[in-house]
């Protein structure tokens, strides 16, 4: 990444903004942070680049969404992620439960609100973002709903009928932020085994009021098999970083990891981080 990093740094591109770069690794004991830090980018736009763009990778853990909370039988839905050796969590942003490896990227980018982006429009921006950066693939990306998929969408991006990634959006008066689910590699029909369990542990198909999905595991892919390429993580992330690159934008790698220093992140940060422990105690989950 430094490489790549200097690189971009010397281009001659016209600049349109700055645009602040985080990157960061999870363990599963680390799981919380991930939407800890989520949490406290998006509360203090004001105290950051224009925009960010935050890479961040996190050990194998399911991620549950606040509908899931409504299974008719949780207990036994959480069971069976545990009798799957699957660390979870809850987060406050998204509706149902995704899978977290190392070989699946998690994107979330920052933009100020001002009021003039629709939440449809937000998602176009991302989505017209992986389609220019996966372009050179000859592939052709779209966005709709994929039905049988887990945390299904209508902007779920797939390739073929099979998706591969995910969009949800969280927003404040002062900020918004579009978070992207991608399936790189691995084992994603294991994956797909795992939440369609799950929910038939838990009884969805019982639940009246709130609509869960009936997980097909070959409804989804990752991308290296839908792009017939190898691709890894760290060349996904170059593809990202060049596209906003050709955009226009200055990609500035120090000023987001020295935020994350400041005495003003840090009491924000333990805030929401307290937020969060405390709601998945409270739910029996941490």
């Amino acid at each position: 990444m430094k490489v790549f990093e200097n690189l971009l740094m010397k281009g001659g591109t016209l600049v349109q903004a700055t645009i602040g770069i985080l990157d960061q690794h999870f363990s599963q004991a680390q799981a919380l942070d991930s939407f800890a830090h989520t949490n406290t980018l998006l509360r203090l736009p004001d105290a950051r680049a224009d925009e960010l763009f935050h890479f961040w990778t996190l050990d194998s853990t399911v991620i549950l969404g606040m509908q899931d909370l409504k299974l008719p039988h949780l207990q036994s839905a959480l069971q069976a992620l545990s009798a799957a050796q699957y660390p979870y969590f809850v987060r406050n942003a998204g509706g149902l439960a995704v899978i977290s490896d190392a070989q699946i990227l998690n994107c979330s980018w920052f933009l100020k609100n001002t009021g003039t982006m629709s939440i449809d429009q937000a998602y176009l921006q991302f989505t017209q973002l992986m389609q220019d950066a996966l372009a050179p693939f000859g592939k052709p990306i779209e966005h709709f709903e994929v039905t049988h998929s887990y945390c299904p969408g209508k902007f779920d991006l797939s390739i073929n009928g099979k998706k591969f990634a995910g969009l949800a959006q969280r927003r404040t008066p002062k900020g918004i932020v579009i978070m992207l689910y991608l399936s790189v590699s691995g084992n994603q029909q294991a994956r797909g085994e795992l939440l369609r369990d799950f929910y038939r542990a838990g009884d969805a198909a019982s639940q009246t009021h709130f609509a869960f999905p009936d997980v097909w595991p070959d409804n989804m892919a990752n991308l290296d098999e839908l792009l017939d390429f190898p691709i890894t993580i760290a060349q996904l992330k170059e593809r990202l970083l060049l596209t906003l690159s050709q955009r226009g934008y200055l990609l500035d790698f120090e000023q987001l990891p020295a935020l994350l220093e400041t005495p003003t992140y840090q009491t924000t940060y333990q805030t929401t981080y307290q937020k969060l422990l405390e709601r998945n105690q409270k739910l029996h989950i941490a």
